[in-house]
């Protein structure tokens, strides 16, 4: 990898980043980029696009390159976190800046760096070179519960082809450039409690409020079991437990208005091997009891493979690391499960992502589409 391909993908980290695709905003301005770069590439790319509960137009791409079945994936994302905290003083969040050997921006890290890494390291790939394919699935919404993998789950033709085939997924969140082999899902939950609006000076309203708050010390009673009880942890990660966090949020908030509607808001990261459903039976059996609804999401899967698998086992050894290790944030893998064959891999660090701040260290970019660079090569040349 010589120093005008780091070079290139600098370039393309930034250019990414320019594109402001918060979550609740469009992403098909990004993913017309991304798609134009692929198909510049010689890939053939499939586009996936729906209309979001906000009524904002969402892609996802699914791209291949190559004959054949097998080979190897690059699986990211295209939408970032809020940028409203942004606290940089020498650039907005994006307008991504260098300085001391960092690329600063929202997306750099998490994971727009990642993506520029995998589209330099494939345009080194000489296409007639290659005995099996390189696909790249590219999604949308990943940070708001994973919608874009789910389009690609259910519709992409590229993304059944690779399921039958057997083919390498590499998930480029960033991890430093380990590999890993796990991660935790989720399960967002809510239970509701509802009254009346009316003016506070008056006695016609009902506040919510009154009727959530008797069940609040027993949700901090299962909560806290949630964290001691050895049947919900996993010792493979750390923290060990399904990391209950809870708000709590009211309609209408003003002070002069009874509040209708009282809310607590649970959302667990749950394990592989873990089995939460008695804390969602005793939370059903807490609501019955102070007559509150609740409602349970969709959830995202936890994920797991094998940490001695051979596709496991091969990248530690192009990364030059002795063993893989499980990370408690989800991806778009535990959607993609279909995908037996996959691994996280990407540069940065998750510390450095969603921050006021965020940012990606220069030497990473680089690392970063070297190594992507020789996974491609191992798995489809």
């Amino acid at each position: 990898m010589n120093g005008r391909e780091i070079e290139k993908t600098r370039q393309m980290t930034q250019d990414l980043v320019r594109f402001p695709s918060v979550s609740d905003v469009s992403n098909e301005s990004v993913s017309q980029f991304v798609a134009d770069q692929l198909s510049a590439q010689k890939f053939e790319v499939e586009w996936h696009s729906y209309v979001d509960a906000k009524n904002q137009n969402k892609v996802s791409l699914v791209a291949k390159r190559g004959s054949g079945l097998g080979g190897v994936a690059y699986l990211a994302h295209t939408d970032v976190v809020p940028a409203e905290d942004w606290s940089l003083d020498f650039c907005g969040p994006f307008e991504p800046t260098e300085r001391d050997d960092r690329l600063y921006g929202r997306g750099t890290c998490d994971m727009k760096g990642s993506l520029a890494c995998a589209l330099q390291a494939a345009s080194t790939i000489d296409p007639q070179s290659q005995s099996k394919p390189i696909y790249f699935v590219v999604t949308s919404d990943e940070e708001v519960g994973m919608l874009g993998a789910q389009i690609v789950n259910s519709k992409s033709k590229y993304f059944q082809e690779m399921v039958e085939g057997d083919t390498v997924g590499i998930v480029g969140e960033p991890t430093k450039l380990g590999v890993f082999h796990a991660h935790k899902g989720g399960q967002r939950l809510s239970v509701r409690a509802r009254g009346k609006s009316a003016h506070t000076s008056t006695n016609e309203g009902v506040n919510a409020n009154y009727q959530l708050i008797p069940a609040l010390p027993e949700l901090l009673t299962l909560r806290n079991e949630s964290e001691s009880n050895p049947k919900y942890r996993n010792l493979d990660f750390d923290p060990p437990t399904l990391s209950w966090n809870m708000t709590i949020t009211n309609e209408p908030e003003a002070v002069n208005v009874t509040t209708s509607l009282a809310q607590a808001n649970i959302f667990l990261r749950t394990m592989p091997g873990v089995d939460h459903g008695p804390l969602l039976e005793a939370i059903q059996r807490l609501c019955n009891q102070h007559q509150l609804e609740l409602s349970i999401n969709d959830g995202v899967e936890p994920w797991q493979v094998p940490s001695d698998a051979s596709w496991v086992q091969d990248m530690l050894r192009l990364v030059q690391q002795p063993e893989s290790h499980s990370v408690c944030f989800a991806t778009d893998a535990g959607i993609l499960q279909r995908l037996k064959r996959m691994l996280i891999c990407g540069p940065g660090d998750i510390q450095q992502a969603h921050r006021s701040d965020e940012w990606i260290s220069l030497d990473q970019l680089a690392k970063g589409t070297q190594i992507y660079q020789q996974a491609f090569q191992h798995w489809a040349v």
